[in-house]
C-alpha cells in the first residue's frame, strides 16, 4: 500500500522449525477486514448455544432421549457437553490439566483438531501449544480459517470437526478476531455439532473464554496481531500501553462472564481481577469466573470443578451482592468433588 519497509525480528525461544513462507511474511499484517477496525465488533452477538447453556445450568437426568436433533438441546443427555477451560495456553502443557482431556475425551490417544484463528494461524503457536499432546503421540489436525485462501469447504469442516475429532483445541490469541471469522465461516455452529457429540473442548486464554456466553479480553491490546513482534518493534512503551479490557460476546455454552488470565496484570498495569470486579458493577446481569494461569475449569455436563496445573492456582467465582452491589470472590477449592454448575454460580 505505501512501499514503506516492514520489519520484525524473529523469535529466538522457537524449538522446531517454521516454514520459510511465513517467516517471509512474519511483518506483514493478517488480511481479514474486521481488523481495520476491531473495535467496532465488540457488541456483535456470538452466541449460538445459548439452549445448551439452559439446559447445563439445571440438573437434568434424561439418559433415554435419543440424540439426534441439536436444535433439541434442552431434553439432550447434556453429560455430552465437555469443556476443559484454561487461564492461559500454558495450561495445555500442564500435566494435570492435559490428564484431565484425555480423560474426558475417552481414549488413551486422542484425535486433537487444532483451531488456530485467535493466534492467526501461527505455525510457532500451534507447536507450542499441541506440544504435550504431540509428545504422547496423538494424531493431531490443524483447521486454518484465519486467512480466507485456507479455509477449506463447510463439508471439510464439517467432517473434521464433528466426525474426526475426539478434543478440539482453541487457541490463545485474539478473541474477537477467532469468533468473527468463525461466524463468518459457519464454523460457530459446528463447534456446537460437535460437543452434542461428546467432543471435548478446550484451551487457554482465548481459546478457554470463547466457550461462555461472554468473556473479558484482550482483544483490543495494540500488539494483540499476527505481526506482533512488528508491532513490538514499532511502537513506543507509552504506546503498546494505551488500551483497556473489554466484554465481549461468546458462544455462550456457559452462562457466566469469563475471565482468564485471573491472578494476571495487562501491559496497560490492570490487574485482571479488579477489572472484571469493576466490569461486572456496571453490568451485574451474569457471574463471572476467573481462571488463573495455571488452572482450568472443568465442566461435565451440568457439573463443574477446579483443575491446578502447578498445585496452587485456582478457579474463582465473582458474583454481585444483591444488598450491596458490591461483588463477593470465592475461590473453587481444589479438593472437592464436581458440583452442580449452577450451584457454583
Amino acid at each position: 500500500e505505501t512501499g514503506d519497509m516492514k520489519s520484525a525480528p524473529l523469535p529466538i525461544n522457537w524449538e522446531h522449525p517454521i516454514p520459510v513462507d511465513e517467516i517471509l511474511d512474519f511483518p506483514i499484517p493478517a488480511t481479514a477486514s474486521h481488523l481495520d477496525a476491531l473495535e467496532e465488533h465488540v457488541d456483535t452477538d456470538f452466541v449460538v448455544a445459548e439452549d445448551i447453556a439452559q439446559a447445563i445450568s439445571e440438573p437434568v437426568n434424561n439418559n433415554d432421549h435419543d440424540q439426534t436433533n441439536v436444535d433439541d438441546i434442552i431434553s439432550a443427555d447434556v453429560s455430552q457437553i465437555k469443556i476443559v477451560a484454561s487461564g492461559n495456553e500454558r495450561g495445555m502443557r500442564l500435566q494435570p490439566i492435559v490428564d484431565k482431556v484425555v480423560e474426558l475425551s475417552g481414549s488413551d490417544l486422542p484425535k486433537v483438531l487444532y483451531v488456530g484463528t485467535a493466534s492467526f494461524d501461527r505455525t510457532d503457536k500451534f507447536l507450542r501449544q499441541t506440544q504435550a499432546f504431540r509428545d504422547m503421540g496423538c494424531e493431531i489436525r490443524r483447521l486454518d480459517v484465519s486467512e480466507g485462501e485456507t479455509v477449506p469447504t463447510l463439508d471439510e469442516m464439517k467432517e473434521v470437526v464433528t466426525e474426526w475429532a475426539d478434543v478440539i483445541m482453541g487457541s490463545g490469541g485474539n478473541t474477537l478476531h477467532a469468533l468473527l471469522r468463525w461466524k463468518e465461516v459457519g464454523l460457530d455452529l459446528l463447534l456446537k455439532e460437535a460437543s452434542l457429540k461428546g467432543v471435548v473442548l478446550c484451551g487457554g486464554s482465548a481459546g478457554a473464554g470463547c466457550w461462555f456466553s461472554s468473556l473479558h479480553t484482550d482483544s483490543l491490546r495494540p500488539d494483540n496481531t499476527k505481526n506482533k513482534e512488528h508491532v513490538l518493534n514499532e511502537l513506543s512503551e507509552e504506546e503498546l500501553a494505551d488500551w483497556d479490557y473489554t466484554k465481549i460476546s461468546a458462544l455462550g455454552f456457559v452462562n457466566a462472564m469469563c475471565v482468564p488470565h485471573f491472578d494476571a496484570t495487562g501491559t496497560n498495569g490492570m490487574k485482571r481481577s479488579e477489572h472484571a470486579e469493576e466490569m461486572m458493577k456496571k453490568d451485574p446481569t451474569t457471574p463471572a469466573i476467573g481462571v488463573e494461569n495455571d488452572a482450568a475449569l472443568v465442566i461435565v455436563g451440568n457439573e463443574a470443578f477446579a483443575v491446578s496445573g502447578d498445585g496452587k492456582a485456582t478457579c474463582h467465582v465473582i458474583v454481585p451482592c444483591d444488598e450491596t452491589g458490591d461483588m463477593k470472590s470465592s475461590a473453587l477449592s481444589l479438593l472437592s468433588k464436581p458440583k452442580l454448575l449452577n450451584k457454583i454460580l
